[in-house]
């Protein structure tokens, strides 16, 4: 032994005390280490097979909740699909099967057929939805078990714009008495039904299973409203010379869907159509007036109807407007539409707005002249011939 482990005994035994504590702490803390390794690699064990738990689970909702979608289609809206009227069993008419095949069953007719209802504001078949206020009309054929119904849905277009589009949808019934009870109840609903003759016996098949007699179908079985008889004015000038266009390739053949009986007058200088409606004799189109153009021609059809000598009456008749002028300020502000078809479609259904109207009188000549959006002396043409002024002074002096 040397001289200073005997001197200093304490020493060696406090350096082997901390080298035991230190190799303690060491081996302590491997450990640890270990420890720590192992729970975070079972850390990450679990989250990952909660993430494919989560995963799974997550799937398995989307598919369920799609395949609540798909059941409960009509349920979610039957609090905007009114009250129900009739139900049954329809199949819905294939583009690409032939004529001679609608009052035929197919071969698998079972499993085509699917539920559908009518309620008192559309008709629902499977997941599909057809709103009554975009049917114009129904067409049936005495003696047959299908009919057609003719609409002008909503559809986007390419910039996210809502348009109509003219559909028709024919459905065929189990039976030729179903087939009855669904367009009277089409017709129940305020739709026009266009009763059509009865086909040729060689060109359908006749249902053998539900013969009826012939004499059922010599009167119309079904009751419809009677065609509605109107006035259609039209200005030939609005719009740009656009508006004759406008009526005959959008508003016409919707009013004859609906069964219009129409008598149009196109108008040849101003004041035409005041002076028309002011003499007219409404027995002969009692339905209504339709003016096709702007603003312009339903503030003279107004002014032809107040200065009537029995404007009482007058005031009663209908005023329907298709816009087809180059200002709609008018149809936008009291219906809230801008388009010729969605015109058409009110004026089909038959609804009524009323409407204020604003008398201007004249004190030195006493004549009263009637308005509906403004009225306006002077302002205007001022204000023209100053903008056209400010515009001649840019020009000349730049």
């Amino acid at each position: 032994m040397d001289g200073s482990e005997l001197e200093n005994p304490t020493s060696r035994s406090s350096s082997q005390k901390s080298s035991r504590r230190s190799s303690s702490r060491r081996s302590q803390k491997s450990a640890g280490q270990h420890s720590l390794t192992g729970a975070q690699e079972k850390r990450s064990k679990s989250k990952s097979s909660r993430q494919k738990h989560l995963v799974i689970d997550d799937k398995e909702a989307k598919k369920g909740k799609k395949h609540d979608h798909k059941i409960d289609v009509a349920d979610e809206r039957s609090n905007f699909l009114g009250y129900e009227v009739y139900a049954g069993k329809l199949i819905l008419q294939k583009k690409n099967r032939s004529a001679s095949d609608n009052n035929q069953l197919p071969s698998n007719g079972k499993a085509d057929a699917i539920d559908a209802r009518l309620t008192s504001k559309a008709l629902i078949w499977g997941s599909s939805v057809l709103l009554l206020e975009d049917v114009v009309s129904v067409s049936y054929n005495s003696g047959v078990k299908h009919f057609t119904l003719h609409a002008y849905s909503t559809k986007k277009s390419l910039f996210k714009k809502t348009c109509r589009v003219q559909k028709d949808f024919c459905f065929i019934a189990s039976t030729l008495d179903e087939a009855i009870l669904w367009v009277t109840c089409f017709a129940e609903q305020s739709i026009y039904v266009n009763l059509l003759p009865r086909l040729g016996a060689s060109s359908i098949n006749q249902d053998s299973e539900n013969p009826l007699s012939e004499s059922l179908f010599d009167q119309p079985p079904i009751k419809c409203k009677s065609p509605q008889r109107v006035l259609v004015i039209l200005n030939p000038r609005s719009g740009h010379g656009r508006s004759s266009k406008v009526f005959h390739e959008k508003a016409e053949p919707i009013f004859k869907l609906a069964g219009f009986q129409m008598e149009v007058v196109k108008t040849t200088h101003a004041g035409h159509a005041k002076s028309l409606v002011s003499t007219f004799d409404f027995s002969a189109c009692p339905d209504g007036i339709v003016c096709v153009g702007g603003d312009g021609i339903v503030n003279e059809v107004l002014n032809g109807l107040l200065i009537r000598s029995d404007r009482a009456e007058a005031v009663s008749i209908p005023v329907g407007i298709i816009p087809a002028g180059s200002d709609n300020s008018l149809v936008w502000t009291v219906l809230g539409v801008r388009d010729p078809i969605s015109a058409s479609l009110l004026i089909v259904k038959g609804g009524f707005t009323a409407l204020d109207i604003l008398a201007v009188e004249w004190v030195q000549s006493g004549q009263i002249h009637f308005g509906s959006t403004v009225s306006y002396y002077g302002f205007v043409s001022d204000a023209t011939s100053m903008n056209w002024n400010i515009f001649l002074r840019q020009r000349r002096w730049p």
